[in-house]
């Protein structure tokens, strides 16, 4: 990673006007620092995730291709049909506007004039429908979360 790369953060409402536009907040377009984006299935499977095209080469997509045999292991050909090869590049317009295609907002319940809530989450950003990601919360707490991490460093 580039030192130059803004972390991507905070929460933001938004919505999909009528022509399914997304309008991405000033910070984030400031952060991205990009005319173009990437969008790709969320790893929760009930959102997108929004990257630049160089972290989703380099970074994401390259650490599931760069083995020879990616292809002969059954678990990664599923990863990459589910998550790289549905992403699109996506141009971000002059008016810092993202038009993501209907058939992908459709699936994850972002429809034209809807709300949507943008999370900023380190190199991505997540794009859901309000309700579902009101939804998504598991109860675990941050001290919880925070405890299994540092388990994780030991």
């Amino acid at each position: 990673m580039g030192d130059e790369m803004q972390l991507l953060t905070g929460m933001y409402n938004a919505r999909i006007d009528d022509k399914g536009r997304l309008s991405l907040p000033a910070r984030l377009r400031t952060a991205l620092a990009a005319e173009q984006v990437v969008v790709l299935p969320g790893l929760d499977e009930n959102h997108l995730m929004i990257m630049r095209p160089e972290y989703f080469e380099k970074d994401f997509s390259e650490p599931i291709l760069s083995s020879p045999m990616a292809m002969l292991d059954k678990k990664k050909r599923n990863l990459i049909r589910k998550l790289i090869a549905p992403a699109i590049y996506v141009d971000i317009d002059g008016s810092g506007r993202i038009n993501i295609p209907p058939q992908i907002r459709e699936k994850y319940s972002l429809p034209n004039k809807s709300d949507a809530l943008l999370l900023g989450a380190g190199y991505t950003i997540e794009l859901w429908n309000p309700s579902v990601f009101a939804d998504s919360d598991d109860g675990e707490s941050i001290s919880d979360l925070a405890q299994s991490l540092a388990g994780e460093r030991e």
